[in-house]
Protein backbone atom coordinates (compact mmCIF):
# COMPACT_ATOMS: atom_id res chain seq x y z
CA UNK A 1 0.00 0.00 0.00
CA UNK A 2 1.23 3.56 -1.09
CA UNK A 3 0.21 6.13 0.78
CA UNK A 4 -0.75 9.21 -0.99
CA UNK A 5 0.64 11.68 1.42
CA UNK A 6 -0.57 15.12 -0.28
CA UNK A 7 -3.98 13.55 -0.93
CA UNK A 8 -6.42 13.78 1.93
CA UNK A 9 -9.30 15.73 3.42
CA UNK A 10 -10.78 16.98 6.82
CA UNK A 11 -13.05 14.26 8.32
CA UNK A 12 -15.12 15.83 10.92
CA UNK A 13 -16.25 14.17 14.29
CA UNK A 14 -17.66 14.36 17.54
CA UNK A 15 -14.04 13.82 18.63
CA UNK A 16 -12.54 16.71 16.66
CA UNK A 17 -11.03 17.49 13.20
CA UNK A 18 -9.23 14.52 11.65
CA UNK A 19 -7.59 13.81 8.37
CA UNK A 20 -8.21 11.08 6.18
CA UNK A 21 -5.61 10.36 3.58
CA UNK A 22 -5.96 8.40 0.13
CA UNK A 23 -4.57 4.71 1.18
CA UNK A 24 -4.33 3.88 -2.60
CA UNK A 25 -6.45 0.55 -1.75
CA UNK A 26 -9.79 0.55 -1.02
CA UNK A 27 -9.60 -2.22 1.73
CA UNK A 28 -7.46 0.32 3.85
CA UNK A 29 -8.74 3.53 5.63
CA UNK A 30 -5.88 6.16 7.00
CA UNK A 31 -7.11 8.92 9.32
CA UNK A 32 -5.11 10.98 11.69
CA UNK A 33 -5.23 14.44 14.17
CA UNK A 34 -2.71 16.80 12.69
CA UNK A 35 -0.16 16.57 10.31
CA UNK A 36 0.27 12.44 9.17
CA UNK A 37 3.93 13.79 8.75
CA UNK A 38 4.85 15.12 11.79
CA UNK A 39 3.51 13.24 14.22
CA UNK A 40 6.14 13.17 16.41
CA UNK A 41 8.00 10.24 19.14
CA UNK A 42 6.01 6.96 20.24
CA UNK A 43 2.45 7.84 18.55
CA UNK A 44 -1.06 6.72 19.70
CA UNK A 45 -1.62 4.18 16.62
CA UNK A 46 -4.18 1.76 15.96
CA UNK A 47 -4.53 -1.09 13.26
CA UNK A 48 -8.21 -1.61 13.17
CA UNK A 49 -10.20 -4.46 11.65
CA UNK A 50 -13.62 -4.00 9.88
CA UNK A 51 -16.96 -5.06 12.40
CA UNK A 52 -20.00 -4.12 10.24
CA UNK A 53 -22.29 -5.47 12.55
CA UNK A 54 -21.47 -2.96 15.60
CA UNK A 55 -20.13 -0.05 13.61
CA UNK A 56 -22.32 0.30 11.07
CA UNK A 57 -25.09 -1.08 12.35
CA UNK A 58 -24.67 -0.93 15.96
CA UNK A 59 -24.33 -4.46 17.53
CA UNK A 60 -24.07 -4.72 21.21
CA UNK A 61 -22.21 -8.12 21.68
CA UNK A 62 -18.39 -7.40 20.96
CA UNK A 63 -16.17 -4.31 21.87
CA UNK A 64 -15.31 -3.27 17.97
CA UNK A 65 -16.96 0.21 17.77
CA UNK A 66 -16.22 0.57 21.01
CA UNK A 67 -12.38 0.49 20.80
CA UNK A 68 -12.16 2.54 17.95
CA UNK A 69 -14.01 5.44 19.78
CA UNK A 70 -12.06 4.97 22.54
CA UNK A 71 -8.71 5.28 20.11
CA UNK A 72 -10.24 8.44 17.99
CA UNK A 73 -11.13 9.96 22.02
CA UNK A 74 -7.82 9.93 23.18
CA UNK A 75 -6.26 10.66 19.62
CA UNK A 76 -8.03 14.02 19.86
CA UNK A 77 -6.93 14.38 23.52
CA UNK A 78 -3.71 14.11 22.43
CA UNK A 79 -3.75 16.32 19.13
CA UNK A 80 -1.99 13.17 17.43
CA UNK A 81 -2.22 9.93 16.37
CA UNK A 82 -3.01 7.84 13.31
CA UNK A 83 -5.64 4.42 12.82
CA UNK A 84 -4.68 2.26 10.09
CA UNK A 85 -8.24 0.43 9.18
CA UNK A 86 -8.66 -2.40 7.13
CA UNK A 87 -11.08 -4.24 6.26
CA UNK A 88 -10.68 -8.06 7.53
CA UNK A 89 -14.20 -8.79 8.83
CA UNK A 90 -14.30 -12.50 10.97
CA UNK A 91 -10.94 -12.09 12.05
CA UNK A 92 -9.53 -12.06 8.48
CA UNK A 93 -11.67 -14.84 7.50
CA UNK A 94 -14.27 -12.40 6.01
CA UNK A 95 -17.99 -11.95 6.59
CA UNK A 96 -19.56 -14.59 5.25
CA UNK A 97 -17.60 -17.07 7.75
CA UNK A 98 -17.99 -14.41 10.47
CA UNK A 99 -22.18 -14.87 10.07
CA UNK A 100 -21.76 -18.55 9.76
CA UNK A 101 -19.76 -18.70 13.08
CA UNK A 102 -22.46 -16.14 14.82
CA UNK A 103 -24.73 -18.59 13.89
CA UNK A 104 -23.15 -21.59 15.06
CA UNK A 105 -22.61 -19.84 18.27
CA UNK A 106 -26.49 -19.03 18.58
CA UNK A 107 -27.84 -22.82 17.23
CA UNK A 108 -24.82 -24.68 19.44
CA UNK A 109 -24.83 -22.13 22.51
CA UNK A 110 -21.13 -21.97 22.65
CA UNK A 111 -18.93 -19.14 22.19
CA UNK A 112 -16.51 -17.68 19.34
CA UNK A 113 -13.53 -19.65 19.95
CA UNK A 114 -15.76 -22.90 20.24
CA UNK A 115 -17.24 -22.10 17.15
CA UNK A 116 -14.43 -21.52 14.77
CA UNK A 117 -13.14 -24.52 16.29
CA UNK A 118 -16.40 -26.82 15.11
CA UNK A 119 -16.41 -24.58 11.63
CA UNK A 120 -12.78 -25.95 11.23
CA UNK A 121 -11.21 -22.58 10.71
CA UNK A 122 -8.31 -20.90 12.25
CA UNK A 123 -8.96 -18.55 15.16
CA UNK A 124 -7.22 -15.49 13.69
CA UNK A 125 -5.42 -15.37 9.86
CA UNK A 126 -5.03 -11.45 10.06
CA UNK A 127 -2.21 -9.66 8.58
CA UNK A 128 -0.93 -6.23 9.46
CA UNK A 129 1.53 -5.85 6.83
CA UNK A 130 -0.18 -2.69 5.49
CA UNK A 131 -0.23 -1.33 8.71
CA UNK A 132 3.26 -1.82 9.02
CA UNK A 133 4.10 -0.10 5.43
CA UNK A 134 2.13 2.99 6.47
CA UNK A 135 4.60 3.32 9.69
CA UNK A 136 7.45 2.26 7.64
CA UNK A 137 6.56 5.24 4.97
CA UNK A 138 6.18 7.85 7.44
CA UNK A 139 9.94 6.49 9.15
CA UNK A 140 7.53 6.27 12.51
CA UNK A 141 9.92 3.18 14.39
CA UNK A 142 8.13 3.45 17.60
CA UNK A 143 4.43 3.77 18.81
CA UNK A 144 1.68 3.18 21.54
CA UNK A 145 0.02 0.65 20.07
CA UNK A 146 -3.71 0.97 21.34
CA UNK A 147 -4.43 -3.23 21.46
CA UNK A 148 -5.46 -5.70 23.85
CA UNK A 149 -4.46 -8.01 21.12
CA UNK A 150 -0.79 -9.48 21.89
CA UNK A 151 -0.76 -10.67 18.39
CA UNK A 152 -0.71 -7.13 17.20
CA UNK A 153 2.13 -6.02 19.10
CA UNK A 154 4.03 -9.51 18.26
CA UNK A 155 3.61 -8.90 14.62
CA UNK A 156 4.66 -5.45 14.46
CA UNK A 157 7.59 -6.02 16.67
CA UNK A 158 8.23 -8.72 14.65
CA UNK A 159 8.30 -6.54 11.36
CA UNK A 160 10.92 -3.88 12.86
CA UNK A 161 8.13 -1.25 14.82
CA UNK A 162 9.14 -1.24 18.84
CA UNK A 163 5.52 -0.77 20.54
CA UNK A 164 4.13 0.22 23.92
CA UNK A 165 1.30 -1.29 25.20
CA UNK A 166 -1.86 1.00 25.80
CA UNK A 167 -5.24 -0.84 26.43
CA UNK A 168 -8.51 -0.13 25.81
CA UNK A 169 -11.19 -0.11 28.76
CA UNK A 170 -14.25 -2.26 27.80
CA UNK A 171 -17.81 -1.25 28.21
CA UNK A 172 -18.80 -4.23 29.89
CA UNK A 173 -22.67 -5.05 28.64
CA UNK A 174 -24.88 -8.06 29.03
CA UNK A 175 -24.94 -8.77 25.46
CA UNK A 176 -20.70 -8.88 25.31
CA UNK A 177 -19.46 -10.24 28.71
CA UNK A 178 -19.36 -13.64 27.39
CA UNK A 179 -17.41 -12.47 24.53
CA UNK A 180 -15.01 -10.61 26.41
CA UNK A 181 -14.16 -13.09 28.85
CA UNK A 182 -13.43 -15.22 25.87
CA UNK A 183 -10.91 -13.40 24.25
CA UNK A 184 -9.22 -12.85 27.27
CA UNK A 185 -9.13 -16.58 28.32
CA UNK A 186 -9.01 -18.13 24.82
CA UNK A 187 -8.21 -16.15 22.45
CA UNK A 188 -4.89 -14.71 24.78
CA UNK A 189 -6.21 -11.10 25.12
CA UNK A 190 -5.40 -8.68 28.08
CA UNK A 191 -8.61 -6.84 27.94
CA UNK A 192 -8.99 -5.15 31.73
CA UNK A 193 -12.16 -7.42 33.39
CA UNK A 194 -11.44 -6.69 36.74
CA UNK A 195 -14.70 -6.35 38.52
CA UNK A 196 -16.06 -2.93 39.15
CA UNK A 197 -17.96 -3.58 42.52
CA UNK A 198 -14.42 -4.61 44.41
CA UNK A 199 -14.94 -2.31 47.21
CA UNK A 200 -11.69 -2.42 48.48
CA UNK A 201 -10.36 -0.77 44.79
CA UNK A 202 -10.79 2.61 43.61
CA UNK A 203 -13.03 3.79 40.88
CA UNK A 204 -11.33 4.62 37.77
CA UNK A 205 -13.57 6.43 35.31
CA UNK A 206 -12.78 8.76 32.39
CA UNK A 207 -14.59 7.62 28.91
CA UNK A 208 -18.20 8.87 29.67
CA UNK A 209 -19.45 5.58 27.05
CA UNK A 210 -17.69 2.99 29.92
CA UNK A 211 -17.92 1.74 33.34
CA UNK A 212 -18.42 5.12 35.66
CA UNK A 213 -18.98 7.23 32.33
CA UNK A 214 -21.13 8.76 34.39
CA UNK A 215 -19.17 10.68 36.47
CA UNK A 216 -16.97 12.08 33.48
CA UNK A 217 -17.90 15.30 32.73
CA UNK A 218 -18.17 14.49 29.17
CA UNK A 219 -21.01 12.10 30.02
CA UNK A 220 -24.48 13.26 28.54
CA UNK A 221 -26.36 14.78 31.38
CA UNK A 222 -27.10 18.65 30.90
CA UNK A 223 -27.19 21.01 34.10
CA UNK A 224 -29.04 24.15 34.75
CA UNK A 225 -26.92 26.99 35.73
CA UNK A 226 -27.43 30.67 35.35
CA UNK A 227 -31.21 30.39 33.75
CA UNK A 228 -29.28 28.44 30.53
CA UNK A 229 -29.29 25.02 30.25
CA UNK A 230 -26.14 23.32 29.44
CA UNK A 231 -25.66 19.63 27.31
CA UNK A 232 -22.82 18.76 29.87
CA UNK A 233 -21.11 20.20 32.56
CA UNK A 234 -17.61 20.25 30.56
CA UNK A 235 -19.73 22.98 27.66
CA UNK A 236 -20.32 24.47 30.86
CA UNK A 237 -16.50 24.83 32.52
CA UNK A 238 -14.98 25.24 28.90
CA UNK A 239 -17.65 28.60 28.21
CA UNK A 240 -16.83 30.08 31.85
CA UNK A 241 -12.89 30.18 30.59
CA UNK A 242 -14.28 33.93 28.91
CA UNK A 243 -16.49 36.93 29.63
CA UNK A 244 -18.34 37.57 26.31
CA UNK A 245 -21.37 35.89 25.98
CA UNK A 246 -20.76 35.07 21.76
CA UNK A 247 -17.83 32.37 22.84
CA UNK A 248 -19.66 31.24 25.68
CA UNK A 249 -22.62 30.59 23.48
CA UNK A 250 -20.59 29.02 20.79
CA UNK A 251 -19.32 26.43 23.15
CA UNK A 252 -22.59 25.90 24.78
CA UNK A 253 -24.26 25.06 21.10
CA UNK A 254 -21.31 22.45 20.12
CA UNK A 255 -22.16 18.92 19.00
CA UNK A 256 -19.81 17.45 21.77
CA UNK A 257 -18.39 17.70 24.52
CA UNK A 258 -15.14 17.51 22.68
CA UNK A 259 -15.88 19.99 20.48
CA UNK A 260 -16.50 22.59 23.01
CA UNK A 261 -13.14 21.70 24.64
CA UNK A 262 -11.70 22.32 21.26
CA UNK A 263 -13.11 25.46 21.00
CA UNK A 264 -12.05 27.22 23.94
CA UNK A 265 -8.58 26.04 23.56
CA UNK A 266 -8.54 27.71 20.25
CA UNK A 267 -9.40 31.21 21.90
CA UNK A 268 -8.05 30.67 25.13
CA UNK A 269 -4.53 32.53 24.85
CA UNK A 270 -6.23 35.60 22.81
CA UNK A 271 -9.43 35.76 24.85
CA UNK A 272 -9.47 33.68 27.79
CA UNK A 273 -9.75 35.37 31.71
CA UNK A 274 -6.91 36.15 33.26
CA UNK A 275 -7.73 35.00 36.81
CA UNK A 276 -8.91 31.24 35.35
CA UNK A 277 -6.16 29.51 37.26
CA UNK A 278 -7.46 31.09 40.68
CA UNK A 279 -11.60 30.36 40.15
CA UNK A 280 -11.44 27.52 38.04
CA UNK A 281 -12.23 24.89 40.54
CA UNK A 282 -15.28 27.36 41.97
CA UNK A 283 -16.99 26.81 38.16
CA UNK A 284 -16.13 22.75 38.31
CA UNK A 285 -17.52 22.53 41.63
CA UNK A 286 -20.71 24.27 40.54
CA UNK A 287 -21.18 22.51 37.49
CA UNK A 288 -20.97 19.25 39.67
CA UNK A 289 -23.13 19.63 42.05
CA UNK A 290 -25.52 21.10 39.39
CA UNK A 291 -25.44 17.40 37.74
CA UNK A 292 -25.33 15.43 41.12
CA UNK A 293 -28.45 17.53 42.39
CA UNK A 294 -30.54 17.96 39.27
CA UNK A 295 -30.13 13.88 38.25
CA UNK A 296 -30.97 11.84 41.11
CA UNK A 297 -29.88 8.80 39.41
CA UNK A 298 -26.54 9.96 39.09
CA UNK A 299 -26.53 10.68 42.93
CA UNK A 300 -27.30 7.11 43.59
CA UNK A 301 -24.79 6.04 41.96
CA UNK A 302 -22.62 8.56 43.09
CA UNK A 303 -23.50 7.63 46.76
CA UNK A 304 -23.15 3.73 45.85
CA UNK A 305 -19.60 4.47 45.67
CA UNK A 306 -19.43 4.30 49.31
CA UNK A 307 -16.02 5.35 50.47
CA UNK A 308 -14.18 4.11 47.69
CA UNK A 309 -11.27 6.93 46.33
CA UNK A 310 -12.45 7.92 42.96
CA UNK A 311 -9.61 8.62 40.14
CA UNK A 312 -9.85 10.06 36.84
CA UNK A 313 -7.69 7.66 35.16
CA UNK A 314 -5.70 9.64 32.47
CA UNK A 315 -2.11 10.52 30.72
CA UNK A 316 -3.65 13.71 29.26
CA UNK A 317 -3.87 16.15 32.55
CA UNK A 318 -2.28 15.99 35.85
CA UNK A 319 -3.91 18.70 36.89
CA UNK A 320 -7.60 17.14 36.89
CA UNK A 321 -6.54 13.49 36.65
CA UNK A 322 -3.85 11.18 37.62
CA UNK A 323 -2.75 8.08 35.43
CA UNK A 324 -2.64 5.64 37.83
CA UNK A 325 0.31 6.18 39.65
CA UNK A 326 -0.52 8.52 41.98
CA UNK A 327 1.68 11.13 40.23
CA UNK A 328 -1.41 13.44 39.44
CA UNK A 329 -3.44 15.72 41.30
CA UNK A 330 -6.72 13.98 40.74
CA UNK A 331 -8.54 17.06 41.54
CA UNK A 332 -11.81 15.93 39.55
CA UNK A 333 -12.00 12.65 41.77
CA UNK A 334 -11.37 15.03 44.74
CA UNK A 335 -14.32 16.99 44.08
CA UNK A 336 -16.66 14.43 43.36
CA UNK A 337 -15.95 13.19 46.55
CA UNK A 338 -16.36 16.32 48.24
CA UNK A 339 -20.00 16.25 46.18
CA UNK A 340 -20.61 12.69 47.56
CA UNK A 341 -20.20 13.84 50.96
CA UNK A 342 -22.58 16.48 50.73
CA UNK A 343 -24.94 14.46 48.93
CA UNK A 344 -24.68 11.79 52.16
CA UNK A 345 -24.93 14.80 54.70
CA UNK A 346 -28.51 16.13 54.51
CA UNK A 347 -27.63 19.11 56.64
CA UNK A 348 -25.11 20.42 54.00
CA UNK A 349 -28.16 19.78 50.76
CA UNK A 350 -28.38 23.36 50.65
CA UNK A 351 -24.92 23.89 50.40
CA UNK A 352 -24.95 21.54 47.68
CA UNK A 353 -27.55 23.29 46.03
CA UNK A 354 -26.13 27.08 47.10
CA UNK A 355 -25.23 29.11 44.10
CA UNK A 356 -21.38 29.78 43.84
CA UNK A 357 -20.72 33.89 43.20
Amino acid sequence: MKLKIDNWCTLPTPMGKFRMYDSSDENYSVICMGDISAQGEWPLFRVHSSCRASEVFGALDCDCADQLTETMKNIASEGRGIVVYQLQEGRGHGLSVKINAVRTMEDKQVDTAEAFELLGIEQDVRSYAEAVSVLKQLDIEKVRLVSNNPRKHQFLNDHGIQTSVVHTNPNIRPENKEYLHTKNDKLGHNLPLESESNNDKPVHFYHSDQPWGELSNFSRHSVFIDSIIWPTTEHYYQAQKFESHQLKEQIRCAASPMLAKSIAHQHLEKYGRTDWINVRERFMLRALRAKFTQHPDLAAKLQDTGHRLLIELTDNDEYWGDPGDGSGQNRLGQLLMQVRAELKNESAVPTALAEVK
